[in-house]
């Protein structure tokens, strides 16, 4: 008697997932992309960001990443529990450059999404970048439904042409994957392209515009000012769907980083997210 609203919950679920998706494939959906909640503060731009999460945004920033990391984070989407994203990051500098390690997870009982991650940054000039990474992605279902799971694969690059000018792109899955099920179901092809540019040391502005093959582009305009030392203020805006973002980062000796920030949904409302990351050098 119990299996019956067990199997509607689940469908219930599924539907959720299923229009969640529909709104932006590179908003921690299908194939999770945690940004961190400092690139949420700034409209989500973080092909820039200088941290552990360039695991998930920019592999070209990995390369300037000098000591080894670790990160975790977690974002309540549209305060929904079943809707959580759980993500833990781990970076480690090498001779030749850096590796970064990510996992990622949301879902419930019925319903799962997973990523695995490895990237590579490496600095091919003093002001230029290049990052790889290779991913897998498994879509967990109810018992008795088959599960999902594919392959993509990353690249990024990172340009300073002039001081304090900085130049980021990205492309998510430029080998076009599909996942394993009977209608070999394509996996989003997205391309990103931004600038940012510093003012005095405080200060941080960005711009960047997303293009999904399949979809409109979406752009993005962020805010990052240094109040103190230690902290910092952040806001931004992107557009297709219209999000409004606000964030605050808090940083001690510069090692251990503390960021919160929160976006609102035209539709679906408030997710807050939180970050926080350690480093381990000197």
């Amino acid at each position: 008697m119990r299996a019956i609203p067990k199997r509607l919950d689940f469908f219930c679920l599924l539907c959720i997932f299923i229009c969640i998706h529909g709104t932006s494939y590179a908003d921690g959906g299908l194939y999770l992309f945690p940004k961190g909640a400092k690139a949420t503060g700034t409209g989500k731009n973080g092909l820039l960001n200088v941290d552990v999460w360039a695991v998930y945004n920019n592999q070209a920033a990995l390369a300037a990443i000098e000591n080894v990391s670790a990160g975790v984070h977690y974002e309540n989407r549209f305060v929904m529990n079943q809707l959580g994203i759980s993500a833990g990051v781990f970076v480690l500098p090498a001779l030749t450059g850096t590796f970064g390690f990510d996992i990622a997870h949301m879902g419930v009982e019925d319903y799962g999404e997973t990523r695995i991650g490895v990237g590579y940054g490496k600095k091919l000039a003093k002001r230029l970048s290049l990052g790889v990474q290779f991913n897998y992605h498994l879509l967990s279902f109810a018992s008795g439904y088959p599960d999902f799971y594919t392959f993509t694969g990353e690249v990024g690059l990172i340009a300073e042409p002039l001081d304090n000018l900085f130049i980021g792109a990205h492309v998510f899955n430029p080998t076009f994957s599909k996942l394993n099920s009977i209608y070999e179901d394509p996996v989003p092809v997205t391309f990103e392209l931004g600038t940012g540019y510093r003012i005095a040391g405080k200060l941080m502005l960005t711009a960047e515009i997303e293009k999904e093959r399949n979809d409109d582009m979406s752009p993005r305009f962020g805010i990052d000012y240094s109040l103190f030392k230690s902290m910092s203020l952040r806001s931004g805006v992107s557009f297709n769907p219209v999000e409004i973002c606000f964030g605050i980062g808090w940083t001690a000796k510069k090692r251990l980083s503390l960021d919160f920030a929160f976006y609102h949904h035209e539709i679906l409302g408030y997710s807050p997210q939180i970050s926080l990351s350690y480093s381990f050098g000197k």
